[in-house]
């Protein structure tokens, strides 16, 4: 699972399992998922893939975690774009019914939106990370080799 851009208004998601290209509103995501009494607030879940149904989830980076080891590599990208989702999704209240405040009040999910020097240092054309042309994807069904 892998999301290559985040807009305004949807994210770009390349299915794990056959490859697709899916742009997916943000007003279809929240931030939450439940396992049984618990929600975890640091999981995205994804719609279904149109074309496979796989269901892939986001997991935030957890606090306090260290400096990605590859800096500028995809891993490092992708992290920081899912880091940027979850902080969006939180501050426009697209939150698990479980997680919302009661009442109104603030609410107790941890954001960490990007600063302007990280937004300038790694994505200065737009939140979004280019594939180099051997890892891009292909048809269902298609080799990669």
């Amino acid at each position: 699972m892998a999301i290559h851009e985040v807009t305004a208004e949807d994210v770009l998601q390349r299915c794990a399992r056959c490859g697709s290209g899916n742009r997916l509103s943000l007003d279809t995501l929240e931030v939450g998922v439940a396992r049984r009494e618990d929600v975890d607030d640091g999981l995205v879940q994804l719609p279904p893939c149109p074309t496979c149904s796989s269901t892939e989830f986001l997991i935030r980076a957890a606090e306090g975690e260290p400096e990605h080891p590859a800096l500028g590599s995809f891993g490092h990208l992708h992290r920081l774009l899912v880091g940027h989702l979850h902080a969006e999704l939180v501050q426009r209240g697209r939150l698990h019914t479980t997680l919302k405040p009661k009442g109104g009040g603030a609410g107790t999910v941890v954001v960490r939106p990007l600063s302007q020097e990280t937004l300038e240092r790694w994505f200065p054309q737009g939140l979004r990370i280019e594939l180099p042309p051997d890892e891009q994807p292909h048809a269902p069904g298609e080799s990669s080799q």
